[in-house]
């Protein structure tokens, strides 16, 4: 039996982890083609030499660290831009789990690469909008969105039960979803990255903390499903037992139900939909007698909202959303700015932007770029 190839993208971080932990119970029929990493070289190698990987990648920034280590026995890409180069004409999978705009123009060379690629960048898709799904179509690459919720829609889609009348995600509302909103504004880094169900980074941490990822969530799926704007919807489900459920056009809603466990998505990319071969206990719902709903709080979590605004205007806007937020959480990781700040300074330079520069309908990646540097060069935080 051939094995699957595969090359992972951010090998060291939660989905690279995910990843691994399959891989090693499935090593006759799994093989790792190439691994990469931003920084954290001591662990890639360590993943390496666990793994018999001969292809490895890392930021170019951290050149320095190299003389600690012997490299001979690896095919080494310490350059971003060499990074495609490591998938081959065997590569099967690639799994895509870089996080933020970082790895854009990697991505863009990866959709036409004819593959099956699991993708864990939101930011990314975002910032692609409607190229992102024109390009894969293409050239016929085969995107499995990883996301617990958009990896639930996309196997739910695939049942073909017919025409559906909206698409729901659900929230687990992150660590402060019974906070007040006065106690919010004193909150800090080390408590927006607890979250009560989820294993992260710290920036999608936050970002949870915030609900921006819920409302990033909500302009990728657009694009990832070909969606308008008024069928997508989220609440609150703090348990993240269903991850997102379809709405039929007859009043019937299918969803998908499992452990909040990213391998579950993952193996699917290998195994197909329900044929993961080391299969976890599955949900027993005596032990889920109090499954809650509940809509997102407006008000406490403003981000959602200002999502689907930034949805409906379009063009450079979700990009621009996304980008912002980046720096935002960059600066709060830092304690240059409050919690309150993020979405708050979010809307405001949007407003800013927009009152001194045209929209695009369709940009490209160098309006892009120039979006980029204009908001790096013009960034407000109040006074």
């Amino acid at each position: 039996m051939k094995k699957i190839n595969v090359v992972i993208y951010g090998a060291t971080g939660s989905i690279g982890r995910s990843t691994l932990s399959i891989i090693s119970k499935n090593l006759d029929k799994i093989n790792i083609e190439g691994i990469t990493c931003n920084t954290n070289i001591l662990k890639l190698l360590k993943i390496a030499k666990s793994y018999n990987v001969k292809k490895i990648g890392f930021n170019e920034n951290t050149i320095y660290k190299l003389n600690k280590f012997n490299l001979n026995k690896y095919e080494v890409f310490n350059e971003g831009a060499k990074f495609y180069d490591i998938i081959s004409k065997k590569t099967d999978v690639i799994i895509f789990a870089t996080s933020g705009l970082t790895s854009l123009d990697l991505l863009l060379k990866i959709l036409k690469s004819g593959k099956i690629v699991g993708l864990a960048n939101k930011e990314c898709i975002i910032t692609l909008g409607k190229k992102f799904i024109s390009l894969s179509k293409k050239f016929k690459t085969k995107i499995i969105p990883l996301d617990s919720e958009h990896n639930s829609i996309y196997h739910l889609l695939s049942q073909n039960l017919g025409k559906y009348k909206s698409i729901t995600i659900t929230a687990t509302g992150g660590p402060f979803l019974y906070y007040k909103k006065n106690k919010l504004r004193s909150v800090t880094p080390q408590q927006a990255i607890r979250h009560p169900v989820w294993n992260m980074g710290s920036k999608i941490s936050i970002d949870s903390a915030t609900m921006m990822n819920k409302a990033l969530e909500i302009i990728e799926a657009k694009y990832l499903f070909n969606l308008k704007n008024n069928q997508i919807n989220a609440i609150i489900h703090p348990q993240a037992i269903i991850h997102a459920l379809i709405n039929y056009e007859n009043g019937i809603s299918t969803a998908v139900l499992n452990k909040p466990d990213m391998r579950i998505p993952i193996s699917s990319l290998f195994f197909g939909f329900n044929k993961y071969s080391n299969a976890y206990r599955g949900i027993e719902l005596n032990n889920y007698y109090n499954f809650e709903f509940m809509p997102i709080d407006k008000n406490k979590f403003p981000a959602v909202e200002l999502g689907y605004q930034v949805m409906k205007v379009g063009g450079l806007a979700p990009h621009i959303f996304n980008y912002l937020n980046e720096i935002l959480v960059n600066l709060f990781i830092k304690k240059r700015i409050k919690f309150l700040d993020i979405v708050k300074l979010n809307e405001v330079n949007m407003d800013r932007f927009f009152g001194k520069n045209s929209n695009i309908a369709n940009p490209k990646l160098n309006d892009i770029k120039n979006i980029n540097n204009w908001i790096d060069n013009n960034l407000y935080l109040g006074n």
